[in-house]
């Protein structure tokens, strides 16, 4: 069966596009916070290793989410409001991070930077996501 255009959502291939990435960049920081998380906490500042690596599994997993949202033969509206909201939780994490003076005194200034890129990019993610979301949240509820 061939798709027509009223058949696929609007931006799709740039919201894979961004999704791959979202998941190529989540499962590297995964991947050093689970592998090396000493290493991480003496650069950033951040010592608590048991968070480190906690939050390298969410992200190993939140990888393994992003790539089955890709996977699919559609992107889901759907399935992208959730990332966007678990992006959105992200950034707000972050601000709340950098909010608390007792762990940024801790951190150093490579850590404080590292905190606001990631947040930042994050942020962008989320942005293209809630876009992808606004503009076919009625996709796959019209009749065909």
């Amino acid at each position: 069966m061939k798709f027509n255009e009223s058949l696929i959502p609007a931006g799709e291939a740039l919201i894979r596009k961004v999704l791959l990435t979202n998941a190529v960049s989540s499962g590297v920081c995964g991947l050093l916070l689970l592998l090396f998380p000493g290493y991480v906490g003496d650069w950033t500042g951040l010592d608590n290793r048991t968070a480190l690596t906690e939050t390298g599994i969410f992200l190993l997993v939140f990888v393994a989410f992003l790539v089955w949202v890709v996977s699919r033969r559609i992107v889901s509206p759907g399935s992208v409001l959730v990332v966007t909201v678990l992006d959105l939780l992200w950034v707000v994490g972050g601000v709340l991070l950098l909010e608390d003076k007792g762990i940024t005194m801790m951190m150093t200034v490579f850590g404080v930077w590292a905190v606001i890129l990631v947040t930042a990019v994050v942020g962008v993610f989320a942005i293209f996501e809630a876009v992808y979301y606004w503009r076919n949240r009625a996709f796959g509820r019209q009749k065909r």
